[in-house]
């Protein structure tokens, strides 16, 4: 079963290792992202993350991170114990108002990215921003999308799944992903 446990000490164990990008994917549509945010506030203190969202717009929604506003492009903003940036990986213009190091990166969610082939959001924190380790994380596993062709950044792929935690959300995701209305 690929649960909250296993993904964590896969992550943990990412985080200890030599690479540089992780693939997060999963019937856990909103809290593969959530749970990288848990596990560096946990193991990490004064980190700075680039978190690259689809629309800036989403910062404040509970399902993405439900900050009380939304903060323009680059601003820190502490959560837990680290600091965090946004940018829009939609809108590259804001990619430039962030910092140029971090410690981390969150890319959520990368479904449109696969969708549209558009590598440039995830290219861009290889060549142009100095990111200790990269977490790609999806929202639906939909199967149209083909994280393979991502392939060359990540190095690891890790399945969060719902099952356990809420076996019918799980199966009512899998039933989405499969067309079974």
């Amino acid at each position: 079963m690929n649960g909250r446990q296993k993904a964590i000490e896969q992550i943990v164990d990412f985080l200890k290792s030599d690479e540089k990008c992780m693939l997060i994917t999963g019937t856990h549509q909103y809290e593969k992202h959530k749970l990288v945010m848990k596990i560096l506030n946990k193991y990490y203190k004064n980190a700075c993350v680039l978190f690259r969202i689809n629309s800036m717009d989403n910062i404040t929604d509970n399902a993405f991170i439900g900050l009380s506003r939304k903060p323009t492009a680059g601003t820190k903003i502490k959560i837990g114990n680290n600091s965090y940036e946004f940018d829009s990986f939609n809108t590259s213009s804001t990619w430039s108002r962030t910092s140029s190091k971090f410690d981390f990166a969150i890319l959520y969610p990368i479904d449109a990215l696969c969708r549209n082939m558009k590598k440039e959001a995830i290219s861009n924190l290889f060549e142009y921003k100095n990111v200790g380790k990269i977490f790609l994380c999806s929202w639906t596993d939909n199967l149209d999308y083909d994280y393979s062709k991502l392939s060359e950044f990540f190095s690891r792929q890790v399945i969060y799944d719902a099952e356990e935690e809420n076996p019918a959300y799980h199966q009512r995701v899998l039933d989405s992903i499969n067309h079974k209305y």
